[in-house]
This record gives structure tokens, sequence and C-alpha cells, in this order.
């Protein structure tokens, strides 16, 4: 569209058959013409502009990187309480590295969390025309990920602090999908690199596992402060039982006093009585 409306611009500029009396409707419209292209321009590169940004990211530069960690924090954030993680975490206090995000499970371990984008060899296995030029692609990214996996071990495996196995996430089922085809790929690093790969999918379903666990921390925290506070009530309850039993002991007490002022009053009585008869009768 862009080309045809420049080309009735210049076919309209160059024509000779156009008579003086013309030029200034034709310039108008030459106006109105021009500022039409201005504004296809403008909308050109605002569309421009976003797709430049998505083959950066599908460049496999760090911009690309961030992308991932993008997508791991929204994951994480779904799943986990509050306090339960940290994201960009000094696991080693003598090391300036980073981990992508620390989650703590329901015991205090730390389970570091790191993530790598290959986008870069997944563009490369879809370029690729033949099958020898995939399983090219395919050890390369194995490679790639064994390396990855002995990197992040060695940076944030620490004892008595973390958990005996780091996680290596990638933000994208497609690439697992990549991952899935390596033969052994799993087995190997998490048997020699101490590192578990998942994607978004396992991620999510290993990290609902972990919140579970606090919420069953969390219960057991509870009942705890339950059986404490009914403990102190029966305690209380004891106590109420003993005293109450004393008072039924003292008032029983008081009761034969009183039983016994009354008979003693009855002797008297008695007494009284017979002694006023002796008496009419002496008189």
């Amino acid at each position: 569209m862009l080309s045809i409306l420049i080309f009735i611009l210049f076919t309209i500029k160059n024509k000779d058959s156009i008579d003086k009396g013309g030029n200034e409707n034709l310039q108008n419209k030459l106006n109105e013409v021009s500022e039409d292209i201005n504004k296809i321009e403008l909308d050109l590169a605002s569309v421009t502009t976003p797709l430049n940004e998505l083959n950066r990211f599908l460049g496999g530069n760090v911009t690309t990187g961030r992308l991932g960690e993008w997508n791991l924090e929204s994951i994480v954030r779904d799943i986990m309480p509050n306090n339960s993680y940290q994201f960009q975490h000094q696991i080693n206090p003598e090391s300036r590295d980073l981990v992508d995000c620390a989650i703590t499970s329901a015991e205090g371990v730390i389970i570091p969390i790191d993530s790598k984008f290959y986008a870069g060899q997944y563009q490369n296995y879809q370029d690729a025309k033949t099958g020898t030029d995939r399983k090219k692609v395919l050890t390369n990214l194995r490679t790639e990920i064994l390396s990855d996996a002995k990197d992040i071990s060695e940076k944030y495996l620490m004892r008595n602090m973390t958990s005996n196995y780091v996680i290596l996430y990638i933000p994208s089922e497609k690439i697992v999908d990549l991952v899935n085809q390596i033969d052994g790929l799993r087995e190997e690093s998490f048997t020699d690199k101490n590192t578990l790969i998942m994607g978004p999918n396992t991620l999510a379903a290993f990290l609902d596992m972990v919140r579970t666990g606090h919420h069953y921390l969390k219960l057991n925290e509870t009942a705890t402060k339950v059986a404490s506070v009914v403990r102190g009530i029966q305690k209380e309850f004891s106590n109420f039982d003993a005293n109450t039993s004393s008072v039924l002991k003292r008032l029983d007490g008081a009761v034969k006093d009183v039983q016994n002022l009354q008979t003693r009053i009855n002797v008297l009585g008695t007494k009284l009585e017979k002694g006023a008869e002796s008496l009419e009768e002496e008189k």
C-alpha cells in the first residue's frame, strides 16, 4: 500500500498535463497524501519495534535470560507463600553469585532454582534442513545444558544449607520437548551434576508439592498451639475442681458445726424447760 501511494504521489507531481488553475487543489491533494504516508510510516515503525525486540529475545542474548527470569518469578509468586522464596539471592556469603530464585522448604532447606533460555538452539533446530543437522543441534544443546548444570550446582549447593540438588529451569515447553529427545540427558544431569531439569509444567507441580509441606507445617503449628491452650484450660479446671472440693469440705464442716450448735441449743432448751417446770412445782 505504501509503495502504491508513493507511486501515485510521484506520478501526480510529474504530470505535465495539469493546467495552472488546478495547481492549488493539486497541492492540497499532495499534502493530504503526504500526511497519510507519514502516518503509515509511523504505524509501521510501531510494529517494527516489538518485532525487533522479539528477534532479540530469540537471539539468545542477555535480554532472553531476563525473559526466563520473569517467567520463573511469575510461577513462583502464583504458587508459593510470600515468605518462602527470594529472588536474586546470595546463598554463599563468600561468593557474589546470585541465584535466580531460592525456595525455602517447610524444613528450612533452601532449594536453588536457576533459569536458562536456550532460544538460540531452538531456532537452530527449526532452521535445520536435514536429520543430521537436527542431530547436531541436539548434541550442542546437550553439551550446553550439562555445562550449565555443572556451573549452577558448583555455585549454589552448600552443605547443611541447601538441598542436595539444584533446579535448572527452562521456561519453554517447546525447548523441553527438545530436551526430552536427548537420550539420558536428564539422568546424567541429575546423577553427575546434581541438577534437575524442569519446564513450566513440572516446576509448577514441584512447587505445589513444596507449598503443601508449608501448609501441613502451618497446620501442625496451629495444632500445637491449640493443644497448649487445651492443656492450660485442663490445668485450670483441675485447680478449680480442687478448690471446689476444698470449699465443699469447709461447707460440710460448717454445716456440722451448725448442726452441733443446734443440738446444744436443743439440749439447753430442754434443760431450761425442765428447770422452769421444777421452779413452778416448788412455788
